[in-house]
């Protein structure tokens, strides 16, 4: 069996930013000489997800859409994680200037990862598909974690 990890580092722009990451993980399976298997795609943060979908500008937009009537990040918007007067864990010293109680419910409906199959040496993607890092809350240093395993 052979096995590859990798960390990819990113630096994301602003709320809801979708980056296209498929380039990296088929990059990764190449690198793994890997025929047959699986890739894994994994975001260790609590405020972003990985996604499959289409790099088109009106779904992303769409599902920006959809995100904010979901889970609003407006201004008003009551989260017990931004009410500083009963929230006792977890506070780091900028917590009250960037409230993300919006970003951890969306993470939430979300998904942490993805995994992809293998087969021929190929990842199989569907022609429209493509595997997004999504940034749930603010712009941060982010990583992207991506596993593949296989024979």
């Amino acid at each position: 069996m052979r096995h590859r990890f990798e960390n990819h580092d990113l630096v994301t722009e602003r709320r809801s930013q979708m980056i296209d990451v498929t380039s990296d993980v088929m990059d990764v399976v190449e690198r793994s000489e890997v025929r047959n298997g699986m890739a894994v795609v994994y975001s260790p943060h609590t405020t972003c997800a990985i996604l499959i979908n289409e790099p088109e500008n009106g779904f992303q937009c769409d599902f920006e859409d959809l995100l904010e009537r979901l889970v609003p990040a407006e201004e008003g918007a009551y989260y017990r994680h931004d009410d500083l007067t009963i929230r006792t864990e977890g506070i780091e010293e900028d917590t009250a200037d960037f409230p993300n109680g919006h970003s951890h419910c969306r993470s939430v409906i979300l998904s942490s990862s993805q995994t992809i199959p293998i087969v021929d040496g190929r990842l199989t993607l569907g022609q429209w598909q493509r595997i997004f890092f999504c940034e749930l809350d603010r712009s941060r240093p982010r990583k992207v974690l991506i596993q593949v395993i296989g024979e």
